[in-house]
């Protein structure tokens, strides 16, 4: 409490933000602590990454990524004496649970994101309005169950705010039995692709989106360039696109790219389109992150070890 009473004041002095250096494993130790203390729902969605005045930044960060960021700056790191402290509740929860809970393969950052809404803010334009988003994705239990009145005027309010036009009813009906069928189907009009796995909602996706164009590669700086996000590959690696017939050792075991992109339920659009990583012929990594910071690299065993 002093240490953010003081805090405080340098927020109104200057105009700023507190910034502190929370992680996912922070959010389980937090999460851990309100539940002993009788917390309800909202225990879940502790620790966001903007309350207040006070921002989280590391809470957008994987482990791995942490590390190099703290390496790349050279930030110098204070240990608080009281966490060697059995004394603290906090710290127990540190030191005993949070390692048996890891050991049995609770990962911090899935847990997190799955009850916090990590999408970044719309970017205004030039002129001050919203940008329309890149895509967007409709609840496939609606569509089911509505009429089809009901269902076109959920579609064409999704489709306007992609700044698209409204469906004509022969293609509403054909995407309408699509859905109805509960099979998985890939569908183009003029504008867009609509597609959806079995299991997943259906995604609206512009044609016109930056992820279906093809990306860009800086070979002299080793910068790749997709979806409106770069990517810093290494030097013995060459950027390819459409995965289709790769294949990737994960444990060992040599897996068909294009099936593990269908587990992840990627639109087919995006797959053909999102790039993967090859160092001597052999596909070693596929940058899933280009397309959603939200999900982890598929990266080879031998990636692994060399990089």
């Amino acid at each position: 409490m002093l240490r953010f009473h003081d805090l405080e004041k340098l927020v109104r002095k200057f105009d700023a933000y507190i910034a502190t250096g929370h992680h996912s494993e922070d959010y389980i130790e937090t999460l851990i602590v309100q539940l002993i203390r009788g917390g309800g729902w909202n225990s879940l969605k502790t620790l966001g990454i903007f309350e207040n005045n006070r921002l989280r930044p590391l809470l957008l960060f994987s482990e791995e990524d942490r590390k190099v960021a703290l390496q790349l700056s050279d930030w110098p790191i204070f240990e608080d004496e009281s966490n060697a402290s059995d004394k603290y509740l906090r710290n127990r929860i540190r030191s005993e649970v949070l390692p048996i809970l890891l050991r049995e393969g609770i990962d911090p950052e899935k847990v997190y994101r799955n009850f916090h809404d990590l999408e970044a803010p719309r970017l205004l334009a030039k002129d001050g309005k919203e940008e329309a988003p890149e895509l967007q994705i409709v609840s496939r239990r609606i569509l089911e169950k509505e009429s089809v009145t009901v269902c076109k005027q959920i579609l064409d309010l999704h489709l306007k705010s992609l700044e698209l036009h409204p469906l004509n009813s022969a293609f509403l009906n054909d995407l309408l039995n699509k859905l109805d069928s509960k099979v998985s189907f890939s569908l183009e009009n003029r504008e867009a692709w609509f597609w959806k796995s079995v299991s997943s909602d259906l995604y609206i996706l512009p044609k016109k989106a930056n992820y279906l164009s093809n990306f860009q590669f800086d070979a002299e700086k080793s910068f790749l360039r997709w979806n409106g996000k770069t990517k810093r590959i290494p030097k013995d690696c060459l950027p390819s696109e459409d995965g289709d017939g790769e294949r990737i050792l994960l444990g060992g075991i040599h897996r068909d790219v294009s099936e593990i992109l269908r587990e992840k339920e990627i639109p087919l659009p995006v797959r053909k389109m999102l790039p993967i990583l090859k160092r001597e012929g052999k596909t070693v990594l596929v940058c899933l992150r280009m397309w959603d910071s939200c999900l982890d690299d598929i990266r080879s065993d031998d990636f692994q070890q060399d990089h």
